[in-house]
């Protein structure tokens, strides 16, 4: 009997660890040094930073341009364009959540991390 609680104890650990490794924290976005209105909000999972793609994208002054047929998003600010692709990011409710570095930097923009905050900083200046 001893031997089958523990059993159980160490599965019901392992589940939990599981269930908070694959758990999204919600997290700030600020360009700028504004915060940006994005929904659903910004989120890191597996310790990247994600955030809407055509909120974020508006947010720092880029046009989106959405192509069904190959799956991708045309992003565009000024002379910097970048692709990003649906596998690339991950979806919640409906709507498509790109890596905030990715984006940010393919744009030329500066992206950094606040842990204070728990906040993502882009800096487009």
């Amino acid at each position: 009997m001893f031997r089958f609680v523990t059993v159980l104890a160490m599965l019901a650990a392992m589940v939990m660890v599981v269930g908070a490794a694959t758990a999204d924290e919600i997290v700030s976005v600020y360009v700028d040094g504004k915060r940006a209105d994005v929904k659903p909000a910004a989120r890191v999972r597996n310790g990247k930073s994600y955030a809407p793609l055509r909120d974020i994208s508006e947010a720092l002054g880029a046009d989106v341009e959405w192509h069904a047929a190959s799956q991708t998003a045309a992003i565009c600010r000024g002379n910097a364009c970048t692709s990003v692709r649906r596998s690339d990011g991950i979806v919640v409710d409906n709507q498509m959540l790109v890596p905030l570095r990715i984006l940010g930097e393919a744009l030329g923009a500066k992206v950094q991390w606040d842990p204070g905050l728990r906040a993502v900083m882009i800096s487009t200046k």
